[in-house]
């Protein structure tokens, strides 16, 4: 899991903290270390943002949380003296450091540091309005994602190799930052470690390749959230469904890299099988005695917790479906087959959207240690540009247990003929008639058809 330090000294600092309370706080822990109360005074602390109130000159008082592992340091601090104190007390960490200089006269002996000059940012940005001046790249483009920084973690498939086995059809590296040095891609180019690649391409393309670079492959449920999340609503379910719901969730809690299982219950009643699960420090089980609604509990817990993924049935679907396209965090639909039987997993190919997911994919199968089967049962549509993509795909993650099977039969029929598959698909749109889909089909309704099936539905934002 990603861990950032930030000093916050300065009213910038709470508003980087309310950004990332905002957006971006499933993407990891967040440890802030302040001295004013105003820096706090809009804030609680969650799962995954902490605070400490310690004066910025008391060093040894958070030695220790400056001293850990980080994939970032952020110091923040308007006070020119004390920025410059922790700056020194930090330069022996080996976790990359940012640091945001609000002063045009400071010694800067340190080279390994990524600097936010405010001066030179704002300066710059009046130069761009004066005529007769260069105008220099920094608001270009067309704004939807077609540029696009990447940091390179060391675990990265990429690093010490060249920058064009990153190269797609439609999207390269353009350019490496390092060392606050500007770097054109020749042939005798390498990346490094912890270097920033500039990728210029097709924006979904440029997704993809970020997931790749990073690396995400084992971490799901992240980017959702961190947790697996199961709301009983004991009063509208069976002992039975309660029972497999349960046995679901455990199954995927000790297989998927979560945080924890947050088991919600609703409508309470007596079921000695959920209370023997307090025992365990990371299945956190809460019992809501005042609301009685399923749908206005999701969503209530959907703003308190990081989650990832959803436990439900298809009675559950099916009964608050637009609450869940809505929500758009993956689900784990209950087939009527133990997914503990699973023996392999299957994918049913439609263009566009399989692309949007196929990080999740490689990454459950890897995860559940399961092979993986992709159908191509659309002979009207050529594939295989698709194909070659998720074939890349498995080689670059070094997938040896994927096959691509091309069929002119009914993909449908066939899978139901077998047992103990689990289903992967992208969640587009909320489940239509299925009177509708006889007479009109579409491949990202085919799903509602193989409902004995265990399937994840992933959202395609």
């Amino acid at each position: 899991m990603n861990k950032v330090l930030i000093f916050a000294g300065c009213n910038e600092a709470t508003l980087l903290i309310n950004k990332i309370v905002k957006n971006y706080l499933n993407l990891g822990e967040f440890h802030i270390i302040y001295q004013d109360d105003e820096i706090k005074n809009n804030f609680e602390e969650k799962e995954n943002l902490f605070f400490y109130k310690i004066n910025f000159y008391a060093y040894e008082l958070y030695k220790t949380i400056l001293h850990k592992e980080y994939n970032k340091i952020i110091i923040l601090v308007k006070n020119k003296k004390e920025a410059e104190f922790i700056l020194k007390k930090s330069v022996d960490n080996k976790s990359p450091i940012m640091f945001v200089k609000f002063w045009n006269e400071f010694e800067f002996p340190y080279r390994n540091i990524e600097i936010i000059d405010i001066p030179e940012l704002i300066s710059n940005k009046i130069i761009d309005f004066l005529p007769g001046v260069p105008l220099f790249a920094r608001d270009i483009g067309l704004g939807i994602g077609e540029i696009l920084e990447v940091e390179v973690p060391p675990h990265s498939p990429f690093v010490y190799s060249h920058p064009n086995k990153i190269n797609t059809k439609n999207a390269r590296v353009v350019a490496i930052y390092r060392n606050n040095e500007f770097r054109l891609i020749n042939q005798n180019s390498m990346i490094l470690p912890n270097d920033k690649l500039l990728l210029i391409g097709e924006p979904e393309e440029l997704k993809d390749l970020f997931n790749k670079i990073k690396k995400n492959i084992g971490a799901f449920p992240q980017p959702y959230g961190q947790n697996i999340y199961l709301l009983l609503d004991m009063k509208n379910l069976e002992k039975r469904e309660i029972s497999n719901l349960l046995k679901s969730a455990l199954f995927l809690h000790r297989k998927l890299k979560n945080k924890k299982l947050i088991i919600k219950i609703i409508n309470p009643s007596i079921n000695n099988q959920i209370y023997k699960l307090y025992k365990f420090q990371n299945i956190e089980i809460e019992t809501d005695y005042f609301e009685d609604s399923y749908e206005k509990c999701l969503i209530k817990d959907t703003q308190k917790y990081s989650i990832g993924l959803i436990i439900i049935n298809n009675k559950i679907f099916y009964k608050y479906s637009k609450t869940f396209y809505k929500l758009k965090i993956p689900l784990f639909k209950k087939g009527v087959e133990s997914i503990k039987k699973c023996e392999s997993i299957k994918v049913l190919l439609h263009e566009n959207e399989i692309k949007t997911i196929a990080s999740v994919i490689f990454d459950l199968a890897f995860q559940l240690s399961k092979p993986l089967t992709f159908i191509d049962g659309d002979p009207e549509n050529n594939q295989d540009e698709l194909i070659e993509y998720l074939t890349n795909f498995a080689k670059l993650f070094s997938f040896n247990d994927v096959n691509i099977k091309k069929t002119e039969d009914n993909p449908i029929f066939e899978l139901n003929k077998q047992n103990y598959q689990c289903i992967i698909t992208p969640f587009i749109n909320k489940p239509r008639n299925k009177l509708l889909q006889i007479f009109n089909p579409k491949m990202e309704y085919a799903y509602q058809f193989l409902e004995k099936f265990n399937q994840f539905l992933i959202p395609v934002k």
